[in-house]
C-alpha cells in the first residue's frame, strides 16, 4: 500500500510538473518585467551621449551582461572632439529660457553673445537680418535634414550672428537633432528653444536677447561594446544604437532591452551560427559608432546570413493629444516603422503578423542605422525605428514603453531570427 501511495504521488508530481511546464509563459528573457527592469536601469545612467559618463557606464553594463551569457567581449573605440554641456539658456527680457546647442559646436567662437532679435521663420534676407541674432524654426522631429541645414546655412550666409530655432513638436519640449554627417561645426552658435516658450522669445522681437552656452571640449575615445558567440561559418548580426542627447527611455530602452534578451537566448539556443550583438554609441553623431563597426568588424555580406537592427522607439506607447497635452494610452504606437528585404519575407510576415506598426518591404529606403548597412552591399536584413513623440526630448524616459509591448516585440524578433536562420 505504501508502495502504491509513493507511485500515486510521483504521478502526481510529475502532472503537476508537466502542467506547469506547458502554462509555463516564454523563457525569463523575453518576460515582459524583465525587459523593463532593464528598460529602467539603462535610463539610470543618466544622460546617454556619446563619451559621456551614461554612455561608458551603459557599454560597460552591456559588457558585463554578455559576458554572463558566455560571450566574448570586445570594445571598439572610435575618436572624437566632443562637446561637454554645462548649460545653455536664451535671457529674452524677463524671461531666462532653458536652451540646447545644435551640434557640432564650435570650440573657436564665443558661445556667449547678445544682440537685437530678429524674425527669421519666414524669408529674410541681410538688408532684413543684419548682423543680429536670428529667431527661426527647425522641424523635421529630430534629425537635422537637407532643407534644415540649408535655412540655417542660409541665415549665417545673410550674417546673423547666431542662431535660436523654435522646435516644432507636438510634446512642446525641447527637440535635440542629430548632427550633420560631415561633422563641420556650426559657424555661429545655434541654440534649440521649445515651442512653449516662442511667446516670451517673440514678445521680445527688436530687442535685445543673450545666448550663453557654458561647457568645455575634450579629445576623447568614444567606444562601441559588442559580443561574438558560437563557430559557424556565416554570421547573424543585431545591432542597436546605445547613445542618445537625453536619457532616452522610449527612443534607446525597448532596442537595448530586446537586444540583451536576444542575446541571452542566442548563447542557449546554440544554433550554427556566429552571433554578434553590437551595441553602438555615436549615433546622434551621425552614426559614428554604426560606421567604425562596418568598417572596421563587421563581417562581409557574403558570411552574413541575417541582420537585424533594433533602432529607435521600437516598442512605445501611443499618445493622444487633448486640450491639456499630451494623454498616455495603454496601447502600442503602431506608427513604429519594421522593415524588411525580400530574402526574409516569409520569415518576417510568420513573426510579425500580429505586431501592429507601419510594416513594410525595404524598397531602397532602409531606417535607422540599416542605411549604412544597406550601402555596404548586405541584402538580408530587418529592423525597426520610429520617432515616437518625445523622441530627442529630455523627458523621454522608461514609462514611454511598457512590459507588455516590450514583451510582445522581443517574441517576435526572437521568433523572426529563430524562422529566418531554419530555411
Amino acid at each position: 500500500m505504501k508502495k502504491i501511495s509513493i507511485a500515486i504521488f510521483s504521478l502526481g508530481l510529475l502532472f503537476n510538473t508537466l502542467s506547469y511546464a506547458q502554462q509555463k509563459p516564454a523563457a525569463d528573457e523575453f518576460n515582459g518585467d524583465a525587459l523593463f527592469s532593464n528598460v529602467k536601469k539603462f535610463v539610470k545612467f543618466g544622460i546617454h551621449r556619446t563619451g559621456t559618463p551614461g554612455d561608458y557606464a551603459t557599454s560597460e553594463w552591456l559588457g558585463s551582461e554578455l559576458k554572463s551569457y558566455g560571450y566574448k567581449v570586445n570594445y571598439l573605440a572610435f575618436p572624437l572632439k566632443q562637446f561637454f554641456l554645462e548649460s545653455a539658456s536664451v535671457q529674452a527680457g524677463q524671461h531666462k529660457v532653458e536652451a540646447f546647442p545644435l551640434w557640432y559646436v564650435n570650440d573657436k567662437i564665443k558661445q556667449d553673445i547678445s544682440g537685437k532679435l530678429v524674425d527669421a521663420r519666414s524669408n529674410t534676407t541681410k538688408e532684413t537680418l543684419g548682423h543680429n541674432i536670428a529667431l527661426t524654426r527647425l522641424s523635421g522631429g529630430g534629425q537635422l535634414d537637407a532643407a534644415n541645414v540649408s535655412r540655417l546655412k542660409g541665415l549665417i550666409a545673410a550674417g546673423a550672428s547666431a542662431v535660436i530655432a523654435i522646435s516644432e513638436n507636438i510634446s512642446g519640449e525641447i527637440v535635440a537633432s542629430n548632427a550633420q554627417k560631415d561633422q563641420t561645426p556650426w559657424a555661429v552658435p545655434i541654440v534649440i528653444v521649445a515651442p512653449k516658450d516662442s511667446a516670451a522669445l517673440l514678445s521680445n522681437l527688436s530687442k535685445t536677447v543673450s545666448i550663453k552656452v557654458k561647457g568645455t571640449f575634450k579629445q576623447i575615445n568614444a567606444r562601441n561594446v559588442y559580443g561574438t558567440i558560437g563557430h559557424g561559418d556565416k554570421y547573424v548580426v543585431i545591432s542597436t544604437p546605445i547613445s542618445g542627447w537625453f536619457t532616452c527611455g522610449g527612443e534607446r530602452g525597448p532596442g537595448v532591452a530586446t537586444w540583451l534578451a536576444l542575446a541571452k537566448w542566442a548563447a542557449s539556443a546554440k544554433l550554427p551560427y556566429t552571433f554578434i550583438f553590437t551595441g553602438n554609441s555615436g549615433h546622434e553623431l551621425a552614426g559614428l559608432g554604426a560606421n567604425a563597426f562596418l568598417d572596421k568588424l563587421a563581417p562581409s555580406a557574403d558570411k552574413t546570413a541575417l541582420w537585424v537592427h533594433l533602432g529607435a522607439g521600437i516598442a512605445t506607447l501611443q499618445w493622444k493629444q487633448t486640450v491639456n497635452g499630451l494623454q498616455k494610452l495603454n496601447t502600442v504606437d503602431a506608427k513604429r516603422n519594421i522593415i524588411y528585404t525580400p530574402s526574409v519575407k516569409t520569415a518576417f510576415d510568420a513573426a510579425f503578423k500580429d505586431i501592429p506598426a507601419n510594416k513594410r518591404e525595404v524598397n531602397g529606403q532602409p531606417v535607422g542605422e540599416l542605411v549604412y548597412v544597406a550601402k555596404k552591399g548586405y541584402k538580408n536584413y530587418a529592423g525597426a525605428a520610429y520617432s515616437h513623440p518625445f523622441f530627442h526630448v529630455k523627458s523621454d524616459d522608461e514609462y514611454t514603453t511598457s512590459p507588455a509591448i516590450l514583451h510582445e516585440i522581443a517574441l517576435a524578433f526572437k521568433n523572426f531570427i529563430q524562422t529566418d536562420l531554419k530555411k
